[in-house]
């Protein structure tokens, strides 16, 4: 009888990647962490039964054990390397409910922190919370940082904060 141990690992590793790549609500994400961690642990716990059921089974093909071994100690780091949080990850600034919808403001900043306004890449990204789920969906991503957020006529208004001199009157809009 085959067994089919190493499939269920590649679904654990693949599941523990999807999970850590949505975007939850900030009080979500400790739950989100323990989902990702557990389910290597599974992923861990059934590829150890796979390589001891393997190596214990005195295979007649030792090459073959030998490289699934190899696959197997090698497809972990790498799917742990994908779950893993930039080092550039915007902060939470505001959380703002505005007409039963929940809207979220995260501050990108400059890599290396030199100075808040001095390179290209800062920003802010607006998400709304999904109705139902505890997941966020992104609604707005500006090349400023943003300060003021209103929602008129089902449009999501973005005001520039008054942090950088040079976006000062900037907006951006978007429909919700």
């Amino acid at each position: 009888m085959k067994t089919r141990l190493f499939p269920i690992v590649i679904i654990f590793l693949i599941l523990g990647v999807l999970i850590s790549q949505i975007k939850v609500i900030p009080s979500w994400e400790n739950i989100q962490t323990m989902l990702v961690v557990a389910t290597f642990i599974l992923a861990l716990v059934v590829g150890l039964l796979f390589l001891f059921k393997l190596w214990i089974k005195g295979n007649q093909n030792k090459k073959q054990a030998v490289f699934r071994t190899i696959i197997t100690i090698v497809i972990f780091p790498i799917s742990f390397l994908f779950t893993m949080p930039g080092f550039d990850k915007p902060e939470l600034v505001n959380e703002i409910t505005i007409t039963n919808q929940t809207i979220y403001v995260y501050h990108e900043s400059c890599f290396p922190p030199d100075s808040v306004c001095e390179c290209d890449t800062y920003g802010s990204l607006i998400y709304t919370k999904n109705q139902y789920l505890p997941v966020m969906h992104l609604a707005l991503k500006t090349d400023f940082y943003v300060g003021d957020v209103q929602i008129i006529n089902k449009k999501l208004i973005a005001k520039a904060a008054a942090i950088c001199v040079k976006d000062v009157g900037k907006t951006k809009k978007t429909s919700l």
